[in-house]
């Protein structure tokens, strides 16, 4: 487990709202850890993808637990 600085439970949220939900949760606390729970079945791929593309980063996964770890580049 990853030292956080914030939590989000995502729940169901599929690709498109929960990639945008998330970049304004990033962007929100800049250089920051957020911890998200994400059930959807392609969160990883959308994450990774997402992160490649905007500089921040996916610090860790656990598949199991559906649980991300992601620092938010700072501005």
């Amino acid at each position: 487990m990853i030292e956080h600085n914030h939590e989000w439970d995502a729940g169901e949220l599929g690709c498109g709202e929960l990639v945008l939900d998330f970049r304004k949760r990033l962007r929100a606390h800049p250089g920051q850890v957020l911890r998200l729970v994400a059930l959807d079945t392609s969160a990883a791929v959308d994450l990774q993808a997402f992160c490649n593309m905007t500089g921040d980063v996916l610090l860790a996964v656990d598949l199991v637990s559906k649980t991300y770890w992601l620092r938010g580049r700072k501005k």
